[in-house]
């Protein structure tokens, strides 16, 4: 099965959508800041999006 990333990048901000991604509005039921994670986590905000089953389904990077 072939994996089908696409990566959409303006000056400040980058994001990575996954395979299961659906697009549109209301795919993304829950966003999770990496820093709440991994407090002792450093570098630019990343955020992850999951779907409403759960699923991982984008990456958002903000520098």
């Amino acid at each position: 099965m072939a994996e089908k990333f696409e990566m959409r990048r303006t000056d400040d901000v980058g994001y990575l959508r996954l395979p299961d991604h659906k697009g549109g509005h209301g795919t993304v039921a829950r966003t999770v800041r990496l820093s709440e994670l991994m407090p002792e986590a450093k570098g630019p905000d990343v955020y992850l999006d999951f779907d409403a089953e759960g699923t991982l389904i984008g990456i958002e990077i903000l520098t």
